[in-house]
């Protein structure tokens, strides 16, 4: 068996695996277990981010017991003092600022972003945490949505990006990356989303569309993590999943789609409201 194939097989397996777990969880869990797993999970993706930085490990600490603070205190009082739309809206912006930077500054990134830096992972993460606890409180088949949304984008990209990619598409930060495997992995998404909204009544044309505008940051948080792992000198933040390396590195394009389907949905709901 070819190295492609092997590797294809191996990625097939843990992705199968997750996909089990991830439908199990989000459609037959109480509120209290997913709630649970999305705290844990963003957790340990903190932990993973800092594990790969040089910093002290009373800095590692420090930061760990503040992004658990932090998210107890929204779960606990979010309703009072609303901090949940002010951190929601620092992670959105910072992705803007990220595609900007990758899509019209010819991939460049502000030095900035580091693994090193906490701030910068605390925001991103617990956006990521926040906006699933919406999700698990509001509609958990959308949540489940996005979540293959951007599976079946990762997914169409990386098959046709292997067996067809010529063409490198940003090569200053993933040179691997190529203009067709884009290519499959935009196709892909459109099919899924199309089909979806065809089929189930809780897919509406602004949910659509919201899918639809979030791929480009998973595009996005996929070239982010790329670029961060080259200038941390890594190839992967871990080894936790067969194939596929870390959780940052499975999870990266979701850390950006989740929240960016999340605001585009809202943004669309008040420009709707409009007319």
């Amino acid at each position: 068996m070819s190295e492609v194939k092997q590797e294809f097989l191996q990625r097939s397996i843990t992705a199968i695996c997750l996909s089990a777990v991830v439908i199990a969880l989000v459609l037959f869990s109480s509120n209290l277990i997913l709630n649970t797993f999305v705290f844990l999970l963003s957790l340990a993706l903190f932990f993973e981010w800092m594990k790969v930085s040089e910093s002290s490990l009373k800095k590692k600490v420090i930061f760990l017991l503040l992004f658990t603070f932090l998210i107890g205190c929204i779960r606990g009082i979010g309703t009072l003092f609303e901090p949940i739309s002010f951190i929601t809206m620092l992670g959105v912006t910072i992705w803007i600022v990220i595609a900007y930077q990758i899509f019209f500054k010819r991939g460049r990134l502000s030095s900035n972003f580091t693994f090193t830096n906490f701030w910068i992972g605390l925001i991103l993460i617990s956006t990521f945490c926040l906006i699933c606890f919406q999700f698990v409180n509001g509609s958990r088949l959308f949540l489940l949505i996005v979540i293959f949304n951007v599976a079946v984008f990762d997914s169409g990209a990386y098959i046709i990006g292997k067996n067809f990619g010529k063409n490198s598409f940003l090569p200053e930060l993933s040179p691997n990356k190529t203009i067709e495997g884009l290519i499959g992995g935009l196709t892909s998404s459109i099919v899924f989303v199309t089909f979806l909204c065809i089929l189930l009544e809780e897919v509406s044309l602004r949910a659509s569309v919201a899918l639809m505008l979030s791929i480009p940051f998973a595009l996005c948080g996929d070239y982010f993590f790329s670029f961060l792992k080259r200038k941390a000198n890594i190839k992967d933040t871990g080894s936790i999943l067969p194939g596929h390396g870390g959780l940052l590195d499975r999870v990266d394009s979701h850390l950006a789609a989740i929240p960016m389907t999340s605001f585009f949905s809202l943004l669309l709901y008040t420009i709707g409201s409009y007319f």
